[in-house]
């Protein structure tokens, strides 16, 4: 049985079945990323000054990465050119040149993919921000994995009813410690867990046991109540257990996942409780760039961030290059007869300003012990991330400071967590990314797989070619629109 219209087109539309189809599926593609899109423009115009965290400019975020985007478009745009020319190869019956065009825009999307995996790893890894109590906020790098929390743990308590402890996650070791059961489940104290696969098996057995063992106490207090006891005894099943490890083992604790933790004891989110020696908590950073966005005018002089840095010549350099930057406002509102408007007042013009803490005469000093630890950490590659603003290229390198983590309100890379901007950023980019692929992969099982299709019906093949097209034309257009407004708005 032949399906009809399958090259021809109908009388009713227009159009050949594929091509109908792939309308009403670009229709629905349209109604999601108008979503999209909407949810960026309610976001944006939905900040308030002063309370919410401020909207990035995308130039000032991006930086020297604009340029990949401004590549990427480009891109983009010489693979819709090549679609067209693989379409029409077909229609003038040239599967060579066919397969050359169809190639190339494989390799667009390669190419559009992997710049993708460079900015992404650049926003993930390599630039990070420390949002302190009174609001200051400090661009920069965070070293050697310092947000997360140093610690040796000898022993974890856990229960069993949830899944495996997070803290497992976390253990900094080559190798897994062994442990031993000193308390649990009944008979199951002694028992040696030397390697994961061993914890995990005996944490599901453990895990089942208490559960049967609970179903069955459970019904045994039913019955005892039905059967009109007066003082029934109340179920009662160990649910947690103990660990201790033969020798202490190295902790890196992810903020995210602990609750509170002192000298002696980690709190996870989970419930587990790990106990041993606190390493360190502080917060090993580089600064480059000094936000008062959400700091009163009044009160930037007096912020947290200066003891912090502990440096006047970055504090005066800062208000420095606000004070100029307030006077060229002042010049240019005042030609227009105006005042300068608070929101320009309390904006990223003026409250966003690089800051170099250089690292000559402040070796040894105190407090700054850990900082030369990890002054063998400021490479090449850390210099490269900071030049975009300035950094050690231009001034030299720069101290390492040492933060307390009570001083921290949040911190973390600019990935999706850092704010709505970036939120909706990687959504929208990923979402495009995962388009870009699928796309991709479709047009290149039309130039691997196609040549029996071809040889049958080339007018089925280009048809085919045209409708895959056309959804390119749709992914490079999406794009189009999100370059400007996330990378240059």
């Amino acid at each position: 049985m032949e399906i009809p219209y399958e090259v021809t087109p109908r009388r009713d539309t227009g159009l050949y079945n594929a091509k109908l189809g792939v309308w009403l599926f670009l229709a629905s593609e349209v109604m999601l990323f108008g979503g999209l899109f909407s949810a960026y423009v309610f976001l944006r115009l939905g900040v308030q000054d002063g309370i919410d965290n401020p909207w990035p400019w995308g130039v000032s975020v991006h930086k020297s990465f604009v340029w990949l985007g401004a590549i990427n478009t480009v891109v983009l745009i010489a693979s819709s050119v090549g679609v067209v020319f693989a379409w029409v190869s077909l229609k003038e019956r040239n599967w060579r040149r066919y397969q050359i065009w169809m190639y190339f825009v494989v390799a667009c999307a390669v190419v559009f993919m992997c710049l993708k995996m460079v900015e992404y790893n650049s926003k993930l890894n390599h630039h990070h921000g420390i949002k302190l109590i009174d609001n200051s906020v400090m661009e920069g790098v965070i070293l050697d994995q310092t947000d997360e929390l140093r610690f040796n743990g000898e022993t974890i308590t856990f229960g069993l009813q949830g899944a495996l402890p997070a803290v497992l996650r976390d253990l900094d070791s080559k190798e897994f410690p062994a442990f031993t059961v000193t308390d649990g489940p009944e008979g199951s104290a002694g028992t040696e867990l030397k390697t994961a696969s061993a914890f995990k098996s005996w944490f599901h057995d453990s895990r089942r046991d208490f559960f049967k063992a609970l179903a069955t106490d459970r019904k045994r207090y039913r019955a005892e109540i039905a059967s009109g006891v007066a003082n029934p005894k109340p179920v009662a099943v160990k649910g947690n257990a103990t660990v201790t490890a033969a020798a202490p083992f190295a902790l890196h604790g992810s903020p995210r996942k602990i609750v509170g933790h002192n000298e002696t004891t980690v709190n996870y989110r989970d419930g587990v409780k790990v106990e041993g020696t606190l390493i360190s908590d502080d917060v090993i950073f580089e600064v480059h760039e000094v936000d008062m966005q959400l700091v009163l005018p009044q009160q930037q002089r007096e912020s947290l961030v200066w003891d912090v840095i502990g440096d006047d010549a970055a504090k005066q350099s800062f208000f420095t290059q606000q004070s100029q930057k307030y006077q060229e406002l002042v010049s240019y509102y005042d030609k227009r007869g105006e005042v300068v408007p608070e929101k320009m007042l309390r904006g990223r013009l003026l409250n966003v300003h690089y800051v170099h803490v250089p690292a000559e005469g402040h070796e040894g000093g105190e407090g700054h012990g850990e900082k030369d630890k990890h002054a063998s950490v400021h490479t090449s590659e850390t210099a490269l991330t900071a030049g975009s603003v300035g950094g050690e290229g231009k001034h030299g390198p720069s101290r390492l400071l040492v933060i307390p983590r009570e001083q921290v309100k949040f911190m973390g890379n600019h990935g999706p967590r850092y704010g709505n901007y970036y939120a909706i950023y990687f959504t929208m980019t990923a979402l495009h990314g995962i388009h870009v692929v699928g796309g991709a992969l479709v047009l290149l099982f039309f130039v691997v797989f196609g040549k029996k299709l071809y040889l049958k019906n080339p007018e089925h093949l280009a048809n085919r070619v045209e409708v895959g097209g056309l959804f390119w034309h749709f992914v490079d257009l999406i794009w189009i629109f999100l370059f400007p407004i996330m990378y240059l708005l």
